[in-house]
């Protein structure tokens, strides 16, 4: 697994905190992305999908 880090100015941070009251899918970042990336992926075209999944 490899992890990536994100930088968050104190107002977005503050952002995400009150989204996060109200928005479950915010709770867990890491689930959000990955979700997110595999929506993305399987918009895309059989032939550019390399990873095996």
């Amino acid at each position: 697994m490899k992890t990536y880090r994100i930088q968050l100015d104190p107002v977005e941070v503050a952002m995400l905190q009150e989204v996060q009251k109200v928005n479950r899918d915010y709770r867990d970042l890491q689930v959000l992305v990955s979700s997110q990336i595999r929506l993305e992926y399987a918009k895309m075209p059989k032939s550019r999908q390399q990873v095996a999944h």
